[in-house]
């Protein structure tokens, strides 16, 4: 298969999971304003209507993490970041309604507040998975080039790439070697850390074993002192 085959049938999983991640949200958002789901509801009645919804959307937030990596490998960061606040935002609005409460329209109004919240996460990450989709990374096709490789187990040298994808490839080759270079120096960096603190550690020995011998002598000239203002007071 083609890198162009390859590169469609992503941008064709992306937009089929936005296409349902964005009618679910919808569908929740248009419940909430119509009255069908609201925070005085019975919490088994409130999980009930949105168990489903809440499931499915958890499920293509993590299935579309990988793929926008794929495309945009540079905000790896913060598609993780989105997706994982996303999906805790909705772990949590289950896990209080399935609580045992003395007290359960307060959980439902404490679970409604995340399903709120859910709400408003699941839109910066639709946005971000369309921002994504529209302008992937100039990088992908050597990402995707590699990604075959280790698929195949075969060597990254072995692939036939067009001209055009072989300076990308070194250019992430070149990256991955600068990322070994910053390894390596910040390994020294740490053993150079690890030294001086031995040092440290060393003299304030030094330091203490100096000091320890001319406590008992300071003791003693104190008691001298003593005595002496002692002496001075004659017995009536």
């Amino acid at each position: 298969m083609s890198i162009v085959m390859v590169r469609l049938l992503i941008k064709e999983e992306i937009n089929e999971k936005i296409s349902e991640f964005e009618e679910i949200m919808q569908k929740i958002a248009s419940d909430v304003a119509s009255g069908a789901i609201f925070e005085k509801l019975p919490p088994s009645e409130l999980l009930n209507k949105t168990e489903h919804y809440v499931n499915n959307l958890k499920d293509l937030a993590t299935e579309s993490k990988e793929t926008m990596v794929i495309l945009k490998p540079e905000k790896a960061y913060k598609v993780k970041a989105l997706c994982k606040k996303f999906t805790q935002t909705l772990t949590t609005f289950k896990d209080i309604l399935l609580q045992n409460s003395p007290d359960p329209l307060a959980n439902s109004r404490l679970a409604f507040e995340q399903l709120r919240k859910a709400l408003t996460d699941g839109s910066d990450l639709l946005l971000l998975m369309r921002d994504v989709r529209d302008n992937p990374s100039p990088l992908m096709d050597a990402l995707i080039t590699l990604k075959k490789a280790s698929e195949t187990k075969g060597p990254v040298i072995s692939i036939q790439a067009s001209e055009e994808t072989q300076p990308l490839i070194k250019y992430v080759l070149g990256h991955i070697d600068e990322l070994r270079a910053t390894l390596i120096g910040l390994e020294k960096k740490v053993g150079e850390m690890k030294q001086i603190m031995r040092e440290l550690q060393e003299e304030s020995l030094k330091t203490l074993s100096h000091k320890t011998p001319t406590e008992p002598k300071n003791n003693e000239d104190k008691n001298r002192k003593r005595q002496l203002s002692l002496s001075n007071f004659k017995k009536e």
